[in-house]
């Protein structure tokens, strides 16, 4: 195209708005202009005429709007009954928890190799191993290998976030509805072992960045060549959950918008801890 037709091409593309695949511009391309590109000539041109690639629709359809500030007057809540009984602050212990089934199999990476086509070996086997996490922005971050994600294993859980947190006066967890998690045994062992939950707005994984840790370790399994036994397979889970805790990263915007607004005479310095 000239650079006439490109101005064409992208008033074109503006007064239709919306959202383009590559193919459908290929298309439009071919039929307004009769010129002929191939994907990655149009992935260049779609750069040159300024247009952005990104998903579209990055949290759940079915999640309201305003859940981040429901999110943040639910912390705020537990932040103003905190004061008011008299608790330090600066012994709060507080993350986002979470289950994960890991598996085996896992295809999330793009792999650069000398030969095209290469297929990397892997174990296609079903075996998967469920998790239990805790992502501490305070405290001690916790990684427990779980069986069934029932009442009984969450009331488990609770205690190992106690037990690795003995000295928090307080801990707060943040976690979805899951319906283990919202049974009247599992809040009972909450309040015996001092730990206030917070759960998510419905359909708000992109509230929990967990989640975020979750898909850096199945990227990280899905880089490793055969991986040829559970242990092998707990071991680069386990490895992985301890490097991605060791950074505030994944919660940077929640830190940000929800934490230091809430907490604002406490705030957590985010670039002591990328």
């Amino acid at each position: 195209m000239s650079k006439e037709q490109k101005q064409e091409f992208k008033e074109l593309l503006q007064s239709q708005g919306g959202f383009y695949t590559i193919g459908r511009l290929r298309n439009l391309a071919l039929e307004h202009f009769g010129v002929k590109y191939g994907r990655r000539q149009m992935q260049r041109l779609a750069r040159e005429l300024h247009m952005y690639c990104y998903k579209p629709q990055p949290r759940d359809h079915r999640q309201q709007d305003g859940a981040c500030c429901r999110l943040k007057d639910r912390v705020q809540a537990v932040a103003d009954v905190l004061r008011m009984r008299g608790r330090d602050l600066s012994k709060l212990c507080i993350g986002f928890a979470d289950e994960s089934s890991q598996q085996l199999y896992g295809n999330t990476a793009r792999l650069w190799s000398f030969e095209r086509g290469l297929i990397k070996k892997v174990n296609t086997d079903k075996k998967k191993r469920n998790c239990f996490g805790f992502y501490a922005l305070m405290g001690t971050s916790v990684l427990n290998f779980i069986g069934r994600g029932n009442q009984q294993t969450m009331r488990q859980m609770l205690e190992a976030i106690r037990a690795a947190n003995q000295e928090a006066q307080t801990i707060v967890v943040v976690w979805d509805n899951h319906s283990a998690h919202l049974t009247k045994s599992v809040e009972a062992k909450a309040v015996e072992l001092g730990i206030v939950l917070v759960n998510l707005p419905a359909y708000s994984p992109d509230l929990n960045p967990i989640e975020r840790v979750w898909k850096q370790i199945k990227k990280a399994i899905s880089q490793e060549a055969l991986i040829k036994t559970m242990e092998e397979l707990e071991e680069i889970i386990s490895s992985t959950f301890e490097s991605c805790c060791s950074k505030l990263s994944f919660a940077k915007s929640w830190i940000e918008n929800i934490y230091n607004q809430v907490f604002e005479n406490h705030p957590i310095l985010i670039s002591e801890k990328l």
